[in-house]
């Protein structure tokens, strides 16, 4: 599957750049601070070749140099602030990041190219050229209208925060890259299990797909976590620097959080239907899972709505299509599920209803063709859908002779969603010596 979001890039820092003059005669220091550069440079270089692709089969070499980095970012930033008094008058390195979530440069968007924020330690206006490696001076860059839009700041907390946002988007596309792999039927396996006639895995390949699901869930599980770290442990230090991109805000890491975590129940449900003891279940169960994966992208969604409306407009138009997107086929899957239900219980009209709600919200989805979920509508549409919908519709007509409920009527029937037990797992740093 293709991530729906880029991995944000940097630009070289050098190692004087990183200490004070004084500090730069400890040849100890120093050279543990070329070897933190060289590591950064490896993880620059290899975030560069992976957003130039969308084959996600060596991000494990991104993800492993973005580790091998932040071992030594968690270092040096404790470094930092056990000598405070050391840098405080040093003029800072900029750090320069691309952004991973603005699709493009936006002058309209409110911020003009000077610096923002204020010196530390001193109320007036700053700017930003005599700014402390701790400090809050950040500008936004100027650039052709098809670049990534870049900021950049001589706060170290700027560098932790993009580069743990690189760690989190580099597991999340290891999560995709499991699921890439896996046979196109998986993408249907929510209503699969149930559906009569529908194809089922083999048992080799059942084995094989829980497998990956599970690891590929982990991950997006990890990805959560280590959004709530970026949320607990850096924002605070950034929160007066106005960086120009709206990665690092409370609202963007929320939502990406809720995207990590519906993405890893979505997984669930296909481990959770495909375990055999399952798959004579209720569609009840999985409808109400389904649902409550719904609210989770519903969340995300609220989150980015709360941005002010120029650095709303400004997010990837790939990232919105996969969270409305995503809304929209988990739901219909719910209400597949709930026409089965309501099949079972001989309530026709309410059966014909939720199927062909359903039949509409992933009409709406395969017209975008761009969307991620498209496919997936597709293969819906074309699978057991269909022959469902019809066999609904026959016994509404020949059996049941119900009135089919308007959609605003089926709406306000849909039950509460059941929360997945997926929790974010906690990001811990490395131990640094």
């Amino acid at each position: 599957m293709q991530y729906y979001i880029r991995n944000p890039k940097t630009k070289v820092v050098s190692p004087s750049s990183l200490l004070p003059p004084a500090l730069q005669r400890d040849t100890e220091l120093y050279a543990r601070i070329s070897k933190m550069c060289t590591l950064r440079e490896t993880m620059r270089e290899r975030l560069k070749a992976q957003s130039k692709t969308d084959d996600l089969s060596r991000v494990g070499t991104v993800l492993a140099a973005i580790q091998d980095y932040l071992a030594e970012l968690h270092w040096y930033v404790g470094y930092v602030e056990s000598n405070k008094e050391a840098f405080k008058d040093m003029v800072g390195v900029d750090f320069v990041w691309k952004s991973a979530i603005v699709s493009k440069l936006h002058d309209t968007m409110g911020f003009s190219r000077a610096r923002y924020g204020k010196r530390a330690g001193n109320g007036g206006d700053s700017d930003g050229a005599n700014t402390s490696v701790m400090g809050l001076g950040a500008r936004i860059l100027g650039g052709r209208q098809d670049k990534q839009k870049r900021t950049q700041s001589t706060s170290i907390y700027m560098e932790l925060g993009f580069t743990l946002l690189a760690l989190a988007i580099a597991k999340s596309m290891g999560a995709y890259s499991k699921v890439a792999t896996l046979d196109t039927e998986i993408e249907c396996e929510t209503i699969n299990i149930m559906t009569p006639g529908a194809r089922m895995v083999s048992e080799e390949e059942g084995e094989m797909g829980v497998e990956a699901l599970k690891r590929a869930a982990m991950e997006l599980r990890e990805a959560a976590g280590v959004f709530q770290h970026i949320i607990d442990h850096v924002l605070p230090h950034i929160r007066e620097i106005r960086l120009g991109v709206p990665d690092l805000t409370p609202d963007i890491q929320y939502m990406l959080q809720m995207l990590s975590l519906a993405d890893s129940d979505r997984l669930s449900v296909r481990v959770w239907l495909r375990t055999d003891n399952n798959r004579s279940k209720s569609p009840v169960m999985p409808a109400n899972l389904l649902l409550g994966i719904q609210e989770r992208y519903a969340n995300a969604v609220t989150s980015l709505r709360t941005l002010q409306s120029g650095e709303f407009r400004s997010v990837s138009s790939k990232i919105q299509n996969y969270m409305r997107d995503g809304q929209l086929v988990i739901l219909a899957q719910a209400m597949i599920y709930l026409a089965q239900v309501h099949s079972d219980n001989q309530k026709y009209g309410y059966a014909v209803g939720f199927m062909r709600d359903a039949r509409e919200l992933l009409a709406e989805v395969r017209k975008h063709n761009n969307s991620i979920h498209a496919r997936t509508a597709e293969m819906l549409l074309k699978g057991p859908l269909e022959p469902l919908y019809s066999l609904y519709r026959r016994n509404n007509d020949s059996i049941g002779f119900e009135p089919v409920p308007s959609p605003e009527d089926l709406r306000a029937r849909l039950p509460s969603g059941r929360a997945l037990m997926s929790r974010a797992v906690q990001y811990s740093p490395p131990a640094t010596s």
